[in-house]
């Protein structure tokens, strides 16, 4: 099953990597999931959104879909591949590449941990030129009886066009344990601007999802539903992954 699995990732990979641009990957929160000593771990996720009527799109649907692989360094520390794309004007486009790299400190199932993680690569938007984009991801994270809260205080660079410089996007999500293996929870994402000149909440994009995790298959399944709560925002957001493990 694994084999057919990671099969089918690369697969998606190569056609993610061969396609033509980008748009942003599909944002997530960053826990203490990772990929321990010489285990192989993968990641199919795809996110569907309807944009603000007063953005550059006018309330059109977008679609993405991210493929990531990860190769456990140590038990604490792992690197992989991200390959983002979007789907706009009806074709697939994926001119963007990620190098990542994830620690997370050894730490008690129960209390406090923290780590990081990083990501690398260039970007090129439609019409835009080649960028480097940095992405930095502290981790921070509270385990208590079954409330799970973590947080990322994120910091984002890009190397061109209007975006250039650093921005805050910062992160959080509280989740609740139904049973072994499934939880519900709920995630708060803002994209917060410079970090030298923050935005007025106006001008800012801010999303709440309702999320569920489950196993399905031996599989780990995220589903979750997201709303917009500025006039910025995407109105609505549906965003599913699956996790494969080794």
């Amino acid at each position: 099953m694994f084999a057919k699995n990671h099969a089918l990732l690369a697969i998606l990979l190569s056609l993610l990597g061969g396609a033509a641009i980008a748009g942003p990957d599909i944002d997530v929160v960053y826990g203490d999931d990772i990929a321990h000593r010489g285990e192989l771990a993968g990641e199919l996720a795809t996110r569907w959104s309807q944009s603000a009527r007063s953005s550059e799109l006018g309330g059109r649907s977008i679609w993405q879909a991210q493929g990531e692989l990860a190769y456990g360094v140590s038990d604490f520390f792992n690197v992989g591949i991200k390959l983002p794309a979007t789907r706009s004007d009806g074709r697939w486009r994926g001119n963007s590449a990620y190098l990542e790299a994830k620690y997370v400190a050894l730490h008690a199932d129960q209390g406090f941990y923290w780590g990081a993680e990083v990501e690398a690569g260039t970007v090129k938007p439609q019409g835009e030129e080649r960028s480097f984009a940095l992405e930095i991801f502290p981790i921070l994270g509270y385990r208590a009886g079954r409330y799970h809260l973590t947080a990322n205080p994120s910091l984002e660079f890009s190397s061109e066009g209007e975006d250039r410089g650093w921005e805050f996007s910062p992160k959080l999500k509280l989740a609740y344990q139904l049973s072994k293996g499934s939880a519900v929870g709920l995630e708060y994402h803002v994209d917060a601007g410079k970090l030298t000149n923050l935005a007025p909440r106006a001008k800012r994009t801010e999303t709440a999802y309702l999320t569920f995790e489950s196993q399905f298959a031996g599989q780990k399944v995220s589903l979750a539903l997201g709303h917009g709560t500025t006039n910025k925002s995407d109105r609505w957001a549906i965003r599913i992954g699956v996790e494969f493990d080794d």
